[in-house]
């Protein structure tokens, strides 16, 4: 069986070029070109103003709270000192656990931290353990 291709010739005689051929075939392009243009660099715009929103959000948070000292006061308890950062008049909820040698939970604490005039204060927790903690981590401090 033979197929036969019907080609047709332009205007000037020669055939017509492949986007004219599409553009017959699909339709013209919904936007134009400078249009398409403008329309993507509006839109990265938009994508980057809301990184770099995300990112200064995520990036400074209401509230810091590092571990400034730990001591074991007994094979089932540990004290451990913290220093909180967040803006005078702000209250806090902060996470405290007790790890064991292997880095195992062996002791968890919730501390309502209240609102200060400084900046910064510091805090001591005593934490109950079911073993000997050897140290002591900050999970999380949230502002209330």
């Amino acid at each position: 069986m033979v197929a036969a291709v019907i080609l047709t010739m332009g205007e000037n005689g020669c055939m017509p070029d492949v986007s004219s051929r599409l553009a017959d075939r699909y339709g013209g392009p919904l936007v134009s070109a400078s249009t398409a243009r403008i329309l993507v660099t509006l839109g990265a715009v938009a994508f980057l103003a809301v990184v770099v929103v995300v990112g200064m959000r995520l990036a400074t948070p209401a509230v810091r709270a590092d571990v400034i000292s730990y001591e074991h006061l007994a094979d089932d308890q540990i004290g451990v000192g913290f220093v909180v950062t967040m803006d005078p008049g702000t209250e806090a909820s902060c996470r405290i656990q007790a790890l064991n040698k292997g880095r195992a939970q062996v002791g968890f604490v919730e501390v309502a931290v209240p609102a200060q005039t400084a900046r910064q204060s510091t805090h001591h927790v005593e934490i109950a353990t079911q073993g000997e903690a050897v140290s002591a981590e900050i999970v999380r401090c949230d502002a209330r």
